[in-house]
């Protein structure tokens, strides 16, 4: 019996019992589209999550490094710089840097060392953004405050409970910034790290903190440029290890890089694994699915004895009674399965469009979606089948 004549007779027989092999299906519809709505989904939200990590306006990948100092308050106090521009002249001279710039960005947050109970502490040290500071008590720092150059000062709620469990005492007291006294005038919620974005601990006035500290730029960061076919976590080993040979600042603290590519794999596999996890448990439904079709095929076999006698007499062997129950029960699942996979992926499809992400078809999930319909259709055919292949003749025809 050939391949096409084993298909036709299948599903003719499935359509003799149309209601019963709907139901069956329903089964493996449902397992397969909840599978396929979640897969989606979750693939999707990881492209949309990674894509949020690792956007940026730059075609070339970019690598970040930075200097970290023993004692903050050498560099202050001593003017002197995390890297100069002997520094860019040596990374520049690494194979792979295509181009290599101070990252000026990171003035807006810098450490400073305070003292808090007689006892230093380093806290981060920002720039106020001028009466958009949401502040909790006391009153924000206005644009007069700065055009005046008043020594004005707001600091987090966690950074005046340090000074005073009663916050409400820190108000109008003063705090000491590099040898010059700033008056705390407000008190703000801080406290927060988000990625990428960091509340800092005190904040002052730019323009004053720039008049009395005769502010200089003094970038504890750097930028590189990775040319094409170099990786990038290589070529940041390469410049730390030769700035720590020859770096400007190398005896006074320790070069360090943020790989962007760690943190994507690691936060990409995350969620893959979170997806693959939730997919199992409503994979849970395919077993159900399997058990109700192995019930369909054992009570086809028993409605069929008398049609079974009658192809092994007429020279059908065990193996093409066999094959035959096999076809059917592959037909009904993988039938099930293509139908499952296109509810499911329309349904994803629909709830992603009150999404900030969307969904794709994706090659993956075709392949499993066959995969684990022929594996159910065999699992839970394969019994049945050799029943009604071991079937004796004589007892079938007495």
């Amino acid at each position: 019996m050939n391949i096409r004549a084993i298909m036709k007779n299948a599903y003719l027989s499935l359509r003799q019992n149309t209601r019963r092999s709907l139901l069956t299906m329903t089964g493996i519809i449902i397992g397969i589209s909840s599978v396929i709505t979640i897969l989606s989904l979750g693939r999707g939200f990881e492209a949309y999550t990674v894509k949020n990590l690792t956007d940026s306006n730059d075609k070339n990948v970019r690598v970040d490094i930075s200097f970290e100092p023993t004692n903050i308050s050498q560099f202050q106090n001593n003017k002197m710089h995390f890297f100069s521009d002997e520094d860019l002249n040596f990374v520049r001279q690494v194979e792979g840097v295509e181009k290599v710039e101070y990252d000026k960005q990171d003035q807006s947050i810098s450490n400073i060392d305070i003292f808090v109970r007689n006892k230093k502490t380093t806290k981060s040290l920002g720039f106020s953004k001028l009466e958009k500071d949401p502040i909790i008590l006391g009153r924000k720092i206005t644009h007069l405050d700065e055009d005046n150059h008043q020594k004005v000062v707001l600091i987090t709620e966690d950074t005046a409970k340090d000074i005073n469990q009663d916050i409400n005492k820190v108000l109008g007291s003063g705090l000491d910034l590099k040898g010059k006294l700033y008056q705390i005038i407000g008190i703000y919620a801080g406290g927060k790290s988000e990625v990428f974005d960091m509340t800092p601990d005190i904040k002052v006035p730019k323009g004053t903190y720039q008049y009395y500290e005769n502010a200089q730029d003094n970038p504890s960061q750097i930028k590189i440029t990775v040319a094409d076919n170099f990786k990038p976590s290589n070529i940041s080993q390469k410049v730390i290890k030769k700035l720590e040979n020859i770096g400007s600042s190398r005896n006074f603290g320790q070069y360090t890089t943020f790989d962007m590519t760690v943190l994507t794999d690691g936060i990409g596999k995350v969620l893959k694994i979170l997806t693959y996890f939730v997919s199992s448990i409503a994979g849970i439904s395919l077993f159900i699915a399997g058990v109700g079709v192995m019930n369909m095929m054992y009570t086809s076999v028993s409605e069929r004895t008398k049609e079974i006698g009658v192809r092994r007499s007429v020279g059908a062997r065990r193996v093409d009674i066999r094959t035959q129950f096999l076809a059917e029960g592959l037909m009904l699942t993988v039938s099930g399965g293509l139908i499952g996979y296109i509810l499911g992926y329309l349904v994803a499809l629909t709830i992603s469009l009150v999404l900030p992400f969307k969904v794709f078809p994706d090659f993956l999930t075709i392949i499993l979606t066959i995969t684990i319909t022929v594996v159910i259709g065999l699992l839970f055919s394969i019994t049945p089948a050799n029943m009604a292949a071991k079937k004796d003749l004589v007892e079938i025809l007495r």
